[in-house]
């Protein structure tokens, strides 16, 4: 807005200046605003082709002496320090107040001088029917009315006319190739923003001046490359926004927001070998800050199977303050740290998580983890509380039950047998929801099949252990019977082993599960909960 208010005030107070002061309308010298330069030339080739059509050529027009003073006093007053601009508005009021038949050439000028005021005054509205008013009065040179065009599409930018503006700059733009003259880069980009502002906006139309606006300027400027990136991008045109947003990369290496869009341009055209590569580098140039930023970058490092390198990276960023410790990030570093086989290092990390978790979510994932590191008490615990805690789909949920059977069956000794049947209730739980039944219902039989078999053992070595009682008694009544018949001098000895085994009996059934009975029935276990409905936790 200061720009554009002191860009037309100059070009147009030096203009009045000269033909106050000297007498006779002469050629500003303007300010080097957009199409300032383009007018003079415009002019210039004017006064020495005569071939505007619709004004004839002026040379040396004269003021009247009575506007001329005031032109000049106004031109004071807009230069003291600080400018007194209303009493100088005032002044150029009172003159076309009381100058109502003013001829073109005074009218033009002083309408164009009080524009600039008003422009200064940002009284824009104003300055617009100022501008035109001295463009219709038809007193100035071509050069002259040219500028005007272009200042009267500038105001009509400012003030969200931008149809106006598009059709002024047009207009003006036409004007000036017709002269052969080069139009501004300001010119350009000015009409190629005024098409993205329309309702709704002419990406198609824009694109253009946007790249003329880069063509035309003689150094790089950051504003015209961000608009043709915008303008490719609603476009959807791939082919020419990736070699710009490169080129913008390498004209401006230290603007973060171009390593993200390119990293994000490459992503969405299937590059992203390319997207993972100049996020990296932006890192490493200090220039990613932002968490999002990072935590992209972090799942690149999972995706490209260099989960280590992320975990590290989320570790340091977190230590640093720029990624916050939330449940869902410390639940992302526990899988990367699980993902690189680093299971202790992902343990703490979860268990910090799911205390603060609402749900039993990172307690199932917990589990899974303790459970891979082979700390199945551990595991189990941590699964019994996802369950009793709730918040699981049925999926999760049955998959818990199927977790909390491998880990008591894991813990189990040959001879533990309790244990095992822990296991087996965990397992028949696990039954109860589809998508965990038939492995479920593997393990059940699997282990029924172990507690099968250790009872045929244990009646196998009950009915040895009874032959072998059977035999041993009749040993011993055959040999007491043989020193009977030596003269029984040495049988107590042989009569009381005789006896110890009959006041014996046959030898009982003894089983190998400490807790299990004869027939190798598990006991049924308790903990966790079990879920009324076979959905279990939440959906």
């Amino acid at each position: 807005m200061m720009k554009l208010r002191n860009a037309i005030a100059g070009a147009l107070a030096a203009g009045a200046m000269i033909g106050a002061g000297c007498g006779a309308f002469a050629q500003p010298e303007v300010a080097d605003t957009p199409g300032n330069s383009d007018a003079s030339r415009i002019d210039s080739r004017n006064a020495q082709e005569g071939d505007d059509k619709d004004q004839p050529r002026r040379v040396s027009q004269q003021l009247d002496p009575g506007v001329a003073k005031v032109l000049s006093e106004v031109f004071e007053l807009q230069n003291l320090k600080p400018p007194q601009l209303q009493p100088a508005l005032q002044k150029l009021n009172d003159l076309v107040a009381a100058r109502p038949n003013m001829k073109p050439y005074d009218k033009s000028t002083t309408l164009q001088m009080r524009g600039s005021i008003k422009v200064q005054l940002d009284d824009y509205q104003g300055a617009l029917r100022d501008f035109q008013a001295a463009l219709d009065a038809g007193g100035l040179p071509p050069n002259q009315n040219n500028q005007l065009r272009y200042f009267i599409a500038q105001i009509q930018f400012q003030l969200e006319n931008y149809q106006a503006a598009i059709t002024g700059l047009n207009q003006w733009i036409a004007s000036a190739r017709a002269e052969g003259v080069p139009v501004d880069a300001n010119a350009y980009y000015l009409l190629a923003a005024a098409y993205t502002q329309v309702k709704p906006p002419n990406w198609r139309a824009a694109q253009g001046p946007a790249e003329q606006a880069i063509a035309t300027r003689a150094e790089p400027k950051k504003s015209d490359h961000d608009l043709l990136n915008l303008i490719y991008s609603e476009l959807n045109d791939n082919s020419r926004r990736g070699p710009l947003l490169e080129k913008m990369i390498n004209l401006w290496p230290g603007e973060r927001s171009y390593w993200v869009q390119l990293s994000g341009f490459y992503s969405t055209t299937g590059k992203d070998q390319d997207a993972f590569s100049v996020l990296e580098v932006a890192y490493r140039a200090g220039l990613l800050t932002r968490e999002s930023e990072l935590i992209t970058l972090i799942n690149y490092y999972s995706y490209f199977d260099n989960p280590y390198r992320g975990a590290r990276l989320m570790e340091r960023e977190m230590e640093a303050g720029r990624i916050a410790k939330t449940v869902k990030n410390l639940t992302l570093l526990s899988q990367l740290w699980s993902q690189a086989r680093e299971h202790k290092r992902a343990i703490p990390v979860l268990q910090s998580a799911a205390q603060s978790s609402g749900d039993g979510e990172l307690f199932y994932r917990l589990g899974q983890v303790l459970l891979a590191d082979e700390q199945y008490a551990a595991a189990d615990r941590a699964l019994t509380q996802a369950i009793n805690k709730g918040g699981m789909n049925a999926k999760k949920t049955g998959d818990a039950w199927l977790l909390i059977g491998t880990a008591r069956f894991s813990a189990a000794k040959p001879e533990d047998c309790d244990q095992r049947a822990r296991a087996r209730q965990a397992f028949v739980n696990a039954q109860r929801y589809p998508e965990s039944a038939r492995q479920a219902s593997d393990w059940v039989r699997y282990i029924d099949a172990i507690t099968s078999t250790l009872a045929a053992q244990d009646k196998l070595e009950q009915q040895q252990n009874e032959d072998a009682r059977q035999d041993q008694m009749a040993r011993l009544k055959q040999a007491i019977q043989v020193c009977r018949l030596r003269g029984g001098e040495n049988c107590a000895g042989q009569e009381a082993q005789l006896k110890a085994l009959v006041d014996a009996g046959p030898v009982k059934l003894r089983s190998t599960c400490g807790g299990a009975s004869a027939e190798g029935a598990p006991a049924a276990a308790t903990e966790p909960a079990q879920p009324a409905q076979p959905e279990g936790g939440g959906q």
